[in-house]
C-alpha cells in the first residue's frame, strides 16, 4: 500500500516537474521539405513547438501584436513567435521545434524572418540552436544582435544532417519583443522530380526550363503552390484551388528553385530550373 502511495506521489510530482520545465513529448517527425512554420492558428505543427526555459520562466508566445515595440503585423499571415521581453532579469527561453528526419535530403539550412528591436541602450540576443537526439546537448550555429526594426531574414543557416531538432532561443536584456516568423527548413531533395508527371505524381508543370509562364496541370485540385529558392527561402506563394492554371514567373532570377504543390493526396515537391 505505501509502495503503490509513493509510485503515484513519485508521479506526480516528474509531471509536476515536467511541466514546470515546458517540456511535452511528441512523436511528431517532419519528414517533407521544405516545410514552412508559420505559427498561424491552423498551423498543423504549431502544436509540436516546445519549450525550454533556461533562466527564468519567460514564455515564446504566438501573437501578432508585440508584447512591446508596437509591431502589429506579422511578415506572413496575421502571427508570429513573441518572446515578450518584459523584465531585466536575462530571461532565457528556447523555442525547439518538432523532430526533423532529414535523411531525404542533403546540404539541409534554415531561415527565418525576425525584429529585434533596440530599447535603447538595450537589445535582446537571438540565437539559434542544433542537437542530434532527444538527450542530446545543444551546439549555437547563429547569433543575431543587431538593432532589426523590420521584418529582416535570417539568411540561410546551415545545420548538419543529423539534425534532430532546432531551437530558436531568446536572451533578454529588456530590449523590445524579439519576433520570428516564417521558419523554413530545406535541403536538395535526394530523390527530387524534375518538372515534369511521374507515374506517381497527379501534378505535372510545364514547360521546363520555363521563361516567364509555368502551367500546371492536375488529376487533383491544387490547393496552393509554392516556389523556394535554393536556401529554402519562399520566393512566391499561389492561392490556386484549381486543376489547372498558369503562374507568373517572369520576376524569377534565373536558377534552380523548389516547387511544393498542395493536393488532397499531400504535397508534392519538384524541381524547376527557370531560363
Amino acid at each position: 500500500m505505501k509502495t503503490k502511495l509513493f509510485s503515484k506521489i513519485l508521479s506526480k510530482r516528474l509531471y509536476t516537474a515536467i511541466a514546470v520545465l515546458g517540456i511535452t513529448f511528441s512523436n511528431a517527425q517532419i519528414t517533407t521539405f521544405p516545410w514552412t512554420e508559420t505559427f498561424e492558428d491552423n498551423s498543423p505543427t504549431r502544436g509540436d513547438w516546445t519549450q525550454i526555459y533556461e533562466v527564468n520562466n519567460m514564455s515564446w508566445t504566438f501573437a501578432s501584436t508585440s508584447s512591446t515595440g508596437s509591431v502589429s503585423t506579422a511578415y506572413e499571415g496575421v502571427k508570429f513567435a513573441n518572446y515578450p521581453g518584459t523584465s531585466h532579469n536575462f530571461d532565457k527561453t528556447k523555442l525547439v521545434s518538432p523532430v526533423l528526419n532529414l535523411s531525404s535530403v542533403t546540404n539541409p539550412t534554415v531561415s527565418f524572418y525576425y525584429i529585434n528591436k533596440l530599447w535603447s541602450p538595450d537589445l535582446n540576443w537571438l540565437r539559434v540552436f542544433y542537437r542530434t537526439s532527444a538527450t542530446g546537448t545543444w551546439t549555437q550555429l547563429a547569433e543575431f544582435h543587431s538593432n532589426i526594426t523590420t521584418w529582416t531574414s535570417s539568411g540561410a543557416i546551415a545545420i548538419p544532417p543529423t539534425t534532430y531538432q532546432i531551437a530558436i532561443e531568446c536572451e533578454t536584456d529588456y530590449g523590445y519583443s524579439t519576433l520570428v516568423d516564417a521558419v523554413v527548413v530545406s535541403g536538395a531533395s535526394l530523390s527530387v522530380k524534375d518538372v515534369t508527371k511521374s507515374a506517381k505524381s497527379s501534378i505535372s508543370y510545364y514547360p521546363n526550363p520555363v521563361g516567364n509562364t509555368l502551367n500546371y496541370k492536375s488529376s487533383e485540385k491544387v490547393n496552393d503552390i509554392t516556389i523556394y529558392n535554393n536556401a529554402g527561402q519562399k520566393i512566391q506563394y499561389h492561392k490556386t484551388d484549381s486543376n489547372q492554371g498558369s503562374l507568373d514567373v517572369s520576376a524569377l532570377p534565373s536558377g534552380v528553385y523548389m516547387i511544393s504543390g498542395k493536393t488532397a493526396l499531400g504535397t508534392e515537391s519538384f524541381k524547376m530550373i527557370k531560363k
